[in-house]
């Protein structure tokens, strides 16, 4: 799954000069979702590959960026890949039942491999 976000996401990074106004197009959302299907195949886990299922997890990605920046910035943790064990850490014992991302936020050795 990491490898297929790595993908998502330097597909998208490849392509900024196409993003219009900071927004992803619908064109771009079809585009990535070519190139997504083309290089994935269906999985259980990840399904198919839509415009749709791309710009959600784009999204959810966004959010996870935003989370550990907010939490850097807050806080000073420094969560780098230098000490990613922190972010374990706040995952596993540091969030409440309260914290709107609790339920979705992964762990850094998913995500800091890639």
């Amino acid at each position: 799954m990491v490898e297929e976000e790595a993908a998502l996401l330097g597909f998208l990074y490849s392509h900024l000069g196409q993003v219009a106004d900071g927004n992803l197009k619908k064109v771009m959302w079809n585009a990535t979702t070519v190139h997504m299907a083309r290089n994935f195949s269906p999985s259980k886990n990840a399904g198919n590959k839509t415009a749709e299922a791309c710009e959600q997890k784009f999204k959810m990605l966004k959010k996870y960026y935003y989370a550990v920046t907010d939490l850097n910035d807050k806080s000073g943790a420094m969560i780098t890949l230098e000490n990613v064990d922190l972010w374990d850490h706040y995952v596993k014992h540091v969030c409440t039942a309260n914290d709107t991302v609790k339920g979705e936020l992964l762990s850094s050795e998913e995500h800091y491999a890639s």
